[in-house]
């Protein structure tokens, strides 16, 4: 039997083959993102419970060891406006068709009022994920489906809440389709699911992906992403050729960074394990001096009768929560230009902006 988290999914749809390969564990992988995201998710659903307001908890940590930061406070106030008091959080999502397949899920929150029904995720990296035929939100709303049983919503919303990384809608984007959109895209993944293929995929979606070191897709597309020969000639591109050459840059650039760090992790492990890989070897790199733990303001003042501690103003949200009232902030703070900055826009979805969506 098939058996994959929900979050799997959306690399499964692209990449079927993917869940025959190997999985191999990164020792050098950095996981501030991942251990910042896990302290704020932890902090929306401690808030959600009513165990505690957002700001008392400035400065403390989180059961990971991250501390709970004014920015992260921040970050997540949009998505507690519209989940507390309303729906479930951490909602258990799994489903099975009891032969072939079994998706384990747990979704951030879950919400059925006025006959609509809300899947939303709260994401707290930097690479923008969308919330339109996210195979994960559909795998969690089939499996509230499955265990409410009778239940009908006229329409179902799916949120992606992510306060980080630039997007041009904004911090929170959604995905609304009907009940019969919605059941179509349920058979869709169940054939999947039943049928997979056994074909591997290079996408984006090759991003984290645990078995990247030992896909024949990705080492044949890392071989062909440099170099080519062709006939000289003068290539003007027109401006669609000009869009469609960013994209392909811009998506590379990413494939290849996630590749360097997947194959130089695969290659220190195989050093430290007494392997010689040609024309690389292990050092040690030191970082900047900082404080052992344990080591307070207080502490070196006294032992040094030298004033360490530094002042700082607080930001503009705190001191609105302070107090101040919103014509001060006004008048006194400024959002600096950081000069103009090429992004990237879904024309469909700025014409649904201007224009409205068409029904």
């Amino acid at each position: 039997m098939l058996s994959l988290t929900a979050t799997d999914l959306n690399r499964f749809a692209k990449c079927n083959g993917s869940r025959l390969l190997g999985k191999v564990t990164r020792i050098n992988q950095d996981t501030t993102v991942k251990d910042e995201g896990n302290a704020a998710h932890w902090l929306c659903e401690e808030v959600f419970k009513g165990n505690f307001k957002a700001d008392d908890m400035i400065d403390k940590k989180a059961p990971n060891g991250i501390f709970i930061t004014v920015g992260m406070i921040e970050d997540c106030e949009k998505y507690l406006a519209d989940i507390v008091g309303k729906g479930d959080t951490e909602l258990v999502t799994s489903h099975t068709d009891n032969q072939h397949y079994e998706i384990r899920g747990r979704a951030d929150h879950v919400c059925f009022e006025e006959n609509t029904l809300f899947i939303s995720d709260f994401k707290y990296g930097w690479k923008v994920v969308e919330p339109e035929n996210n195979w994960t939100l559909i795998s969690h709303a089939l499996g509230w489906y499955d265990s409410v049983k009778g239940i009908t919503p006229e329409k179902i919303v799916f949120r992606i809440y992510q306060p980080r990384g630039f997007h041009p809608q904004g911090a929170l984007r959604t995905w609304e389709i009907s009940h019969s959109e919605l059941k179509d895209k349920f058979d869709e993944l169940k054939t999947m699911l039943i049928n997979p293929s056994d074909k591997v995929v290079t996408s984006e979606q090759c991003y984290k992906c645990s078995s990247m070191t030992q896909c024949p897709g990705n080492q044949i597309a890392l071989t062909n992403s440099i170099d080519v020969a062709e006939i000289a000639y003068d290539s003007e591109v027109d401006n669609d050729q000009l869009s469609l050459i960013m994209d392909e840059i811009k998506r590379a650039k990413s494939v290849l960074n996630e590749a360097e760090v997947a194959y130089d992790d695969l290659a220190a492990t195989r050093i430290r394990h007494g392997k010689i890989v040609p024309n690389y070897s292990l050092h040690t790199a030191l970082g900047n001096n900082t404080w052992k733990k344990g080591m307070s303001v207080e502490v070196v003042t006294s032992l040094t009768n030298v004033d360490v501690s530094k002042k700082a103003i607080i930001t503009p949200n705190q001191a609105k929560k302070a107090g101040v009232s919103q014509e001060v902030i006004d008048a006194f703070c400024e959002r600096p230009n950081r000069g103009i900055k090429l992004v990237r826009v879904d024309g469909s979805k700025k014409a649904e902006q201007l224009f409205g969506k068409n029904n």
